[in-house]
């Protein structure tokens, strides 16, 4: 539930900075922005639980 919740502000986010940044101001291409970047987020966060190693030595 933790990450569900960073997700959806992670979404927040990149939609609004998108909304703000680009001149056009339209919801669409902000939508798009913010999609991509939270699967971009998602994406490494996935990786990062599947490869569960570090560097200190057992």
């Amino acid at each position: 539930m933790d990450r569900i919740r960073n997700y959806l502000f992670v979404f927040a986010g990149n939609f609004l900075a998108a909304y703000i940044i680009f001149p056009e101001r339209t919801i669409g291409k902000s939508v798009m922005f913010a999609s991509l970047m939270l699967l971009l987020s998602m994406g490494m966060d996935f990786m990062k639980s599947k490869n569960q190693h570090s560097l200190e030595q057992q």
